[in-house]
């Protein structure tokens, strides 16, 4: 191999005089993945946005195959060969999954000038059946779930003919087989010569993919190596600068109380039916699968946002068939949705009114707040949850990805629920802020609260969790716990190719249950 195809010489960035990204020397080749990897802050989207086009560097050289180049825009980064998918989705919900999936490509027409649709959604299709994707691509883009929306986004950039791909945490919306479809792409990529620069807060995806990690911490180049010469506790060392504690601490007696969320053969049409399950005090229970399992819907019909069809529900002994989610709050249960940006937070609130909006209720006198009280309650949350602000009055958006969830929690948990239901619950934040999520989680447990625990994030569900319900189709396909609980036997569940029955304690294909035909 003659050179590198990317070099950033001493390349650097700052904003109002602070430096975000000291000068870096790294580089990338031909066939190459590379990981790049940090906490939230370290650097990362900033050096991804200087290779898209978005900020122009300080200072230093950027080399594309040994000449200097300077990218002035994200269309020009593209043209030049550079692709890239961003964290968070840019898309245009009122539009066609064929319309976002083609956008800035040059559509079909007719001889008089007018689009030919049944050409664009042909392409769209086959661009779909090319990443093994089965969706309509006549669906409304809003329609789609946060991971199909992803999938699509990978899809769109993965078409370009780009030499070199950005992916900055594109499996936060996936589930595990999901994420080795994606890993097969790359791979093929790889092999065709596209260098690949792979950015995530999941290491085990890091060291499973990637050549070569360069580890970022407060925008400096701390660490290099090649994957194999490397292990996690290394890498997340190199990240936080310390040793970390327990990733998946579990400091509960596994003691267990009387059920406080109970479901008995609750169904609703399209979404789930039949599931049936309690939550006892004091456990956490998993619920994995994959998307479109039904796993966010039955979440949002315990919490209230829609009504159940058929079958009961039970909420600390009392019956339970909430209207509104604000009769779940008062009930004492809570609900993390799995979108924070878009289903949790405004994010030009400042982090005083985006917590205090949990409690102000509470604290209300014949429909007065007490200012001063509030305060001190969100200046006391925020040590308590050990959430990072400039103060209280910083817009939430502004936050890191892992002080923005914690804001939620904190949100939430100063209600002191009983039940507490997490969708998502570190999905895009970085390896320290999710081990203290998972720290609170245990903790919240053994304060004999209940907790539901909705995961993609395969090692975090089977490391958290005392049981794990598996679903598939919007059915209950599995109840795992001890021995039976491991990362192969969930994926079969959720791939619809074996059932676990808790009353026989035994496996099953679908195919004997008639699931499958």
């Amino acid at each position: 191999m003659s050179g590198p195809l990317l070099k950033l010489d001493s390349v650097a960035k700052a904003f109002a005089g602070v430096p975000a990204l000291k000068p870096i020397q790294l580089e990338i080749s031909s066939g190459e993945v590379l990981g790049l990897i940090g906490e939230n802050g370290a650097g990362k989207s900033t050096l991804i946005k200087i290779l898209s086009g978005v900020h122009a560097p300080d200072r230093g050289a950027i080399l594309w195959n040994g000449a200097p180049v300077r990218f002035d825009s994200p269309r020009a980064a593209l043209e030049g060969g550079i692709a890239t998918i961003h964290q968070e989705l840019a898309y245009f919900g009122q539009l066609s999954v064929t319309e976002n999936l083609l956008m800035g490509e040059r559509w079909p027409r007719h001889w008089w000038g007018g689009v030919n649709w049944r050409a664009l959604h042909a392409e769209a299709q086959t661009q779909l059946c090319r990443f093994d994707l089965d969706i309509s691509p006549r669906a409304f883009f809003h329609e789609l779930s946060a991971a199909l929306r992803q999938e699509i986004a990978i899809a769109h950039a993965l078409s370009r003919r780009a030499r070199l791909f950005i992916l900055d945490e594109p499996t936060a919306s996936l589930s595990e087989p999901e994420v080795q479809r994606l890993f097969e792409h790359l791979k093929r990529l790889r092999g065709e010569g596209v260098a690949i620069l792979y950015v995530s807060h999941r290491l085990d995806e890091i060291l499973q993919l990637t050549d070569r990690v360069a580890v970022l911490r407060d925008g400096e180049l701390v660490a290099a190596y090649r994957t194999a010469e490397t292990n996690l506790n290394q890498l997340v060392s190199d990240m936080v600068g310390r040793a970390l504690a327990q990733i998946y601490p579990h400091t509960r007696t596994g003691q267990f109380g009387t059920p406080l969320l109970e479901l008995d053969d609750v169904s609703r049409a399209g979404l789930f039916q039949q599931i049936t399950f309690k939550v006892r005090a004091g456990e956490i229970v998993g619920l994995a699968g994959l998307v479109g399992a039904g796993r966010s819907e039955l979440a949002r019909a315990i919490y209230g946002l829609y009504p159940i069809e058929r079958g009961a529900m039970r909420l600390c002994g009392n019956p339970w068939n909430p209207s509104t989610p604000h009769q779940a709050l008062r009930a004492g249960l809570v609900y993390l949705p799995e979108e924070r940006k878009r289903q949790g937070l405004v994010l030009d609130h400042s982090v005083q009114d985006s917590i205090s909006i949990g409690f102000t209720e509470i604290m209300a006198r014949l429909g007065l707040i007490d200012r001063t009280a509030e305060t001190n309650r969100v200046r006391q949350a925020l040590e308590r949850f050990a959430i990072r602000s400039q103060s209280q009055t910083q817009e939430v958006g502004t936050l890191s990805g892992g002080n923005q969830q914690k804001t939620l929690l904190a949100r939430w948990l100063e209600r002191a629920p009983s039940v507490i239901v997490l969708d998502e619950p570190t999905r895009g934040v970085d390896v320290a802020a999710k081990a203290e999520i998972h720290a609170l989680i245990d903790r919240l447990a053994g304060q004999g609260n209940a907790v539901l625990l909705i995961s993609s994030d395969l090692p975090e569900v089977l490391g958290m969790s005392d049981r794990v319900l598996v679903m598939h189709r919007g059915e209950m396909a599995a109840e795992l716990s001890g021995a039976r609980l491991t990362q192969e036997n969930v994926i079969l569940a959720a791939s619809g190719i074996l059932r676990f029955s808790s009353q026989s304690n035994r496996f099953s294909s679908m195919q004997e249950n008639g699931a499958v035909s």
